[in-house]
């Protein structure tokens, strides 16, 4: 039967490997090897071809079970390889009759026999039609398909099963040269696990500063190594994180340029400098270099560079899996904190939305807009412009980093500069320089530490209001999408809040009109009654103390008479303010209609609330309005009554009726006195102006 080899990898070998160790001890040292956890592997000699791994019968064509396909050509087609491969002395990439990939490496072993590695068993990324027909028909002793099966085998493509090839006949190599065969392989083999246990350690490694100092140290010690920088990329920087050896402390490197070496080779194998190293370390005195690139997933996440070194091929392969083995570590770690960092940012937001949900006043709610934005993109500028009411025009209403009242006194008509031109078009502006983008492309502002800006409209209900504005990171690297998704979570809940503070503003404003006088400013009657039943649930609960005080201008129907009713209010207005300034803050200054007014005086008992309406008394009689030496007295003055709960009643209704008697007993007495409530008869209560 002829035995269909194709896809030859590689040339003739130059002279046959010979490798005098143990086949059982080789196949456990690969096996160690990462890059050959997914194939099966097994080694075939001259007295026995298709030797079994660990014993186990028909290991090749048994990954698939017994079937009339597989059983008719697999021991046909690896005996083809092998005699093929060890006939011409070069490896060869073959298929079996199922379809699965495999290679062969021919070398000779200690009593100089024909040998072969034989590794595979692995499904082609895209496995022909034709092929895949054939297994689907045909039958199996399991019950389940052929198809089944193999799609339930490991997937490689050809190309990856050729360099793991490669890599597996560089570590042959290793083992046939001339100063390893007089090693015991227990020395390889020991080398081997201290690399598996290093690998081990940088899997536990909890930070990437953990996982580039173990691979400094790693390497001095595996190595034998006197100089070992280890560069983290950071942006477009490399920042030093490990330097052994060395006796700089602030080692350079010309970034750009290593960019473009590592650019230049995406493979990930370590790169020999021989009089470039001046050229990319100018502080290291060296004349070679070894730079082994940590990468992992296409990302280049730092550079681990051995100086004044030369590695064999063996410790270059080496050196290659303990970088990729830290470059994944690496990207776990940078992929886990920006994990943790968007949960932190998302609970923050979380957080600042309800914040902002609770807040008042629009002057607060403007302020926290821009530093709530500005904390969660680590800007240290920020700025928060607002549409006017013409609607032609921003104004800057709140800002950090920058001086308000200077910023806010220069408005910016729609449609001029960035703001301006983003609030009209309602687009975002992400901008990573300002002198090069062509959208803006200006110069770069003496007060702004970078180029990088972020320009967003805020929106609600379709409306444009305003737009945030923020520069700066405090990190000193540009703005991203992931900055402006974020931030757009937080500017279109805040646009819909400044809209509902507005309008929750204007209803207050209107409340609060509607609860006072309009010729003094006091509270009205309507104000006093809702004050005086919270403050009657409070004391009667708490059994404190509170005192009505009724207030009435003494001849003030005369002096209207005399100076005119634009006088009167004038006085009026006085009066009011003369009020205010000698009660108590917590007091209620009401009037009560006409020239008379109404205090609530909280928590106070009589006796202190008599020395209030003293100073009352006496700042009215000591102030001078306007016409008064007309009265009868010869000055505009007041009486008062005071009446306290619950001694003098406990409604309303009740306590405004004992002040007013105890008012007018003060008008009885002579005006421009105080008294407190007395029962009196009805006959003496007598209403005198």
């Amino acid at each position: 039967m002829r035995t269909d080899l194709h896809g030859i990898t590689g040339s003739h070998l130059p002279t046959p490997l010979h490798i005098r160790v143990h086949l059982p001890d080789l196949l456990d040292t690969l096996r160690r090897v990462a890059a050959l956890a997914p194939l099966q592997l097994a080694i075939s000699c001259e007295q026995e071809i298709l030797f079994p791994l660990h014993g186990q019968e028909h290991f090749f064509c048994g990954s698939l079970g017994n079937n009339e396909l597989c059983d008719a050509d697999c021991r046909a087609i690896f005996e083809g390889a092998f005699r093929e491969a060890t006939r011409d002395n070069r490896p060869l990439l073959f298929s079996c009759a199922a379809g699965l990939l495999y290679f062969v490496i021919p070398f000779r072993n200690d009593r100089n026999q024909h040998c072969c590695l034989f590794a595979g068993g692995v499904r082609d990324e895209a496995p022909e039609l034709a092929l895949l027909e054939k297994l689907s028909n045909a039958p199996s002793n399991d019950g389940g398909t052929l198809l089944e099966k193999l799609l339930r085998r490991p997937q490689i493509k050809r190309a990856q099963l050729e360099e793991i090839l490669g890599k597996t006949l560089t570590l042959l190599t290793i083992l046939a040269d001339e100063q390893t065969l007089a090693q015991p392989l227990r020395g390889l083999t020991q080398r081997l696990a201290t690399v598996a246990g290093a690998a081990a350690e940088l899997d536990r490694a909890e930070s990437g500063d953990a996982v580039l100092e173990l691979l400094g140290e790693t390497l001095i010690l595996l190595f034998d190594l006197s100089r070992v920088v280890i560069l983290s990329a950071e942006g477009e920087d490399f920042n030093l994180k490990v330097n052994l050896g060395t006796t700089s402390q602030a080692t350079n490197c010309a970034c750009g340029r290593l960019r473009e070496l590592l650019g230049a080779h995406p493979d990930g194998k370590p790169l020999l400098l021989r009089q470039e190293v001046g050229e990319f370390f100018p502080e290291i005195d060296s004349d070679r270099a070894i730079c082994a690139p940590l990468r992992s997933e296409g990302l280049d996440l730092g550079l681990a560079v051995i100086f004044d070194a030369d590695l064999p091929g063996r410790d270059l392969l080496l050196l290659e899996l303990l970088a990729g083995r830290a470059a994944t570590k690496l990207h776990r770690l940078r992929l886990a904190a920006l994990y943790q960092e968007r949960q932190t940012s998302s609970r923050r937001l979380l957080t600042m939305l309800g914040e902002l949900s609770l807040v008042e006043t629009r002057e607060v709610l403007y302020q926290r807009i821009v530093a709530m934005s500005c904390e969660l993109l680590q800007a240290a500028r920020g700025s928060l412009m607002l549409l006017d009411e013409t609607g032609e025009w921003l104004r800057i209403v709140a800002a950090r980093g920058i001086n308000l009242e200077v910023a806010a006194s220069i408005p910016l008509r729609l449609g001029e500069g960035i703001a301006g031109r983003v609030a009209k078009s309602g687009l975002h502006l992400l901008v990573t320089d300002i002198e090069k983008d062509s959208r803006v492309g200006i110069a770069n502002r003496p007060r702004f530490q970078t180029k990088s800006f972020i320009c967003v409209p805020l929106k609600a209900h379709d409306r444009i209001v305003g737009v945030l504005n923020l520069a700066d990171k405090e990190t000193g690297t540009t703005f991203g999408d992931d900055d402006l998704a974020t931030l757009h979570q937080l500017i279109d809940q805040a646009a819909l809040l400044i809209e509902r503070v507005a309008v929750y503003e204007n209803a207050r404003k209107l409340e609060e009109l509607a609860a006072r006088d309009p010729l003094t400013g006091l509270y009205n009657r309507r104000m006093l009654e809702a004050r005086f039943q919270e403050e009657l649930s409070r004391c009667s609960r708490l059994k404190h103390h509170f005192t009505i005080m009724m207030l009435d201008l003494d001849h003030f129907k005369a002096y209207n008479d005399q100076c005119g009713h634009i006088a009167g209010d004038h006085a009026l207005k006085k009066v009011a303010l003369l009020l205010k300034k000698s009660a108590r803050e917590m007091d209620i200054v009401t009037r009560y209609g006409g020239e008379e007014f109404c205090l609530l005086l909280p928590n106070t008992g009589k006796e202190e609330a008599l020395f209030v309406a003293e100073r009352i008394r006496r700042a009215i009689e000591t102030e001078i309005f306007p016409g008064e030496t007309a009265l009868p007295t010869g000055r505009l003055t007041t009486s008062i009554g005071v009446a306290c709960y619950p001694d003098d009643g406990e409604k309303f209704e009740t306590l405004v009726n004992a002040a007013d008697i105890a008012l007018y007993q003060a008008k009885s007495k002579g005006r421009n006195r105080l008294a407190s409530f007395e029962v009196v008869p009805p006959s003496l209560i007598k209403k005198t102006g």
